[in-house]
């Protein structure tokens, strides 16, 4: 919870005098409603207070529980400098939890219909945050080539790790890069997890947990087919940049000859004018991962650019800028951290 409104005077004066926990309670008070009433008695909520850009906030000790209701009193006579006004009280109730699945898979990439085989990673996304729990239980290959369900053994990276992005609604599903990797052990021995010419499902079990512990809304079947591997590096030369006129907000488009990693791709592109300065702007991801789109939130000026691409951006099957994955381990890295494509927008 958090009281705002402080002067930058106020602001400094809590800052400096290093309240202690009762003079912290007389002036911000939080207690579980139900049990205060018009108590002024009853005992606070045990917690931390901070105070930034003009606001006081409070941590409690312990979460706040879903469902119940809190009481929270601010004095303001009570702050190292007194302003003499009334106390202000909320009452703030926390939404109890959801007792009904209503978490749903929104999305798969790569959403091509058509994967090489050697693809390392796919990634799931989800309609609310989900859980801390991986995949390994809940989620299997299938391959459907046969017109039967026939479990793939082993598919997947075998180790139990938090790949899930920062708000938990996207996971990161590795297959097995030992396997995927020719001439290392894991390969010759089994083989790659995919095989072209196979069509398969991801199949997604609804006993997955989202972050109320409650289970998916639905079982998820993502279908696609596999082709022949693709081991070539990445080639700027082989994009296709459409600029946008000058005086106008309307998107930059770059197209790839192929779906490029839809995760990264977010993270290693980027748009940079006159004198290295980045452009402020939104971004897209369209067409099975294969066309990337930049809208600034200005016009365009006309001048030089260059679209930006750090040495990090890969495909789904980990090819990089200049760099095939299958290559030999002491072939040398380029050692850029980022590459440049200059266009003009006129």
């Amino acid at each position: 919870m958090e009281v705002t409104g402080l002067t930058p005077a106020e602001t400094r004066a809590l800052r400096d005098a290093r309240l202690d926990d009762a003079r912290w309670q007389a002036l911000f008070k939080v207690t579980v409603a139900e049990a205060a009433g018009a108590d002024s008695n009853v005992p606070p909520i045990a917690g931390r207070y901070t105070v930034d850009d003009g606001a006081v906030r409070f941590t409690p000790r312990f979460p706040f529980d879903p469902g119940r209701s809190y009481r929270a009193v601010f004095d303001p006579a009570a702050l190292p400098r007194p302003r003499h006004a009334d106390p202000t009280t909320a009452i703030v109730s926390l939404p109890a939890l959801a007792t009904t699945p209503t978490t749903v898979v929104t999305a798969v990439h790569p959403s091509a219909n058509v994967v090489p085989e050697n693809l390392l990673r796919m990634y799931i996304e989800f309609s609310a945050p989900m859980g801390n729990s991986g995949a390994r239980d809940v989620v299997r290959l299938i391959d459907r080539t046969s017109g039967k369900d026939e479990v793939v053994e082993a598919p997947f990276l075998p180790v139990e790790a938090d790949f899930w992005n920062p708000d938990h609604t996207r996971f990161t599903l590795f297959l097995d890069p030992g396997r995927v990797k020719q001439g290392i052990l894991p390969n010759r021995q089994s083989g790659r997890p995919l095989r072209a010419g196979h069509r398969y499902v991801l199949d997604i079990d609804p006993a997955w947990e989202d972050a109320n512990h409650l289970p998916l809304k639905t079982r998820h079947r993502h279908e696609f087919a596999v082709g022949p591997a693709v081991e070539r590096a990445i080639a700027l030369s082989e994009w296709t940049i459409t600029p946008p006129s000058a005086g106008t907000r309307d998107a930059l488009a770059v197209a790839f000859p192929r779906p490029l990693d839809h995760a990264v791709m977010v993270r290693a592109l980027g748009i940079e004018g006159a004198g290295g300065r980045a452009v402020d702007g939104t971004i897209a991801v369209a067409d099975h991962d294969t066309r990337w789109t930049f809208t600034p939130a200005s016009p365009w000026t006309a001048g030089g650019y260059q679209l930006i691409a750090l040495a990090f951006l890969e495909d789904p099957q980990g090819n990089q800028i200049d760099r095939a994955f299958e290559v030999r381990a002491d072939e040398a890295l380029s050692g850029k951290q980022a590459y440049r494509v200059a266009f003009f927008i006129r």
